[in-house]
């Protein structure tokens, strides 16, 4: 099989979650000319391994590791961040040799079953749904993996240190549904650390229900929405595009 292509792109300062945003100052923009990142390229994982490890190929590493029982079988799976490992990818400044080096190696998300004979299937991979970090502003999008209950929760951060006042958190829920992993829960906290103002949205997919709640971080008290989401097809891990891009109302 031809490998995935991840072609490079750079990410906007401003933050995509419609909160105002502050020009940089031209100082900064100056210290932001790191090289273009390279395209990468990720082999094809095997299909099956006896353990975690097994499942890396030349140049890839373990980042994350969860385990849980997926499918009720009382055996644990395996949820795993795997990243790219190549020092071509790692991005230094040429005009400041003391600068911290921007590591634009892109991950992938791998889900494998546990099997009665022992070791791992893999069930579903996705390989854009983490944004690859291109922009030495942004800070690194992936925050944890795990498994709870039963479910495989992706948590991502999506801020940057100058460019924009806004930043945003967001959960994925994922749980196994007959033959696909698929999108069961969407939960996203948007906050403008200029006034404070956050907006908290909550979507199961499963019933169709979004909350969204508004207020701001000096008050407990939030305005609740209730909305009935149209009823579609859930969407499932395999298909997922970048989380930055996602719409919980066009899933």
């Amino acid at each position: 099989m031809t490998p995935i292509t991840f072609i490079s792109r750079r990410m906007a300062a401003a933050l995509l979650v419609a909160l105002p945003a502050m020009t940089i100052a031209a100082p900064f923009a100056a210290m932001a000319e790191f090289p273009q990142a390279p395209a990468a390229y990720f082999p094809n994982i095997p299909d099956r391994a006896s353990a975690p490890e097994g499942f890396l190929m030349p140049g890839m590493k373990l980042e994350k590791v969860a385990k849980g029982d997926l499918d009720g079988d009382l055996l644990p799976d395996l949820a795993m961040i795997i990243r790219m490992d190549d020092p071509k990818n790692v991005l230094r400044d040429p005009e400041e040799a003391d600068r911290e080096p921007l590591d634009t190696n892109p991950r992938m998300i791998a889900i494998a079953m546990a099997d009665k004979a022992g070791g791992f299937t893999i069930d579903a991979v996705n390989l854009s749904m983490i944004p690859r970090l291109e922009d030495p502003f942004m800070n690194d999008p992936f925050v944890d993996l795990s498994i709870d209950k039963g479910a495989v929760k992706l948590l991502l951060e999506q801020s940057s240190n100058a460019g924009s006042w806004g930043s945003a958190t967001m959960t994925f829920t994922f749980r196994k549904r007959g033959q696909d992993v698929a999108l069961v829960g969407f939960d996203r906290t948007d906050v403008n650390r200029a006034s404070g103002e956050m907006t908290e949205t909550s979507v199961n997919f499963l019933t169709g229900r979004e909350v969204v709640s508004t207020g701001n971080v000096s008050t407990d008290k939030m305005s609740k929405k209730l909305n009935q989401l149209p009823k579609r097809a859930l969407p499932t891990l395999n298909f997922m595009g970048d989380a930055f891009s996602f719409d919980p109302h066009n899933p």
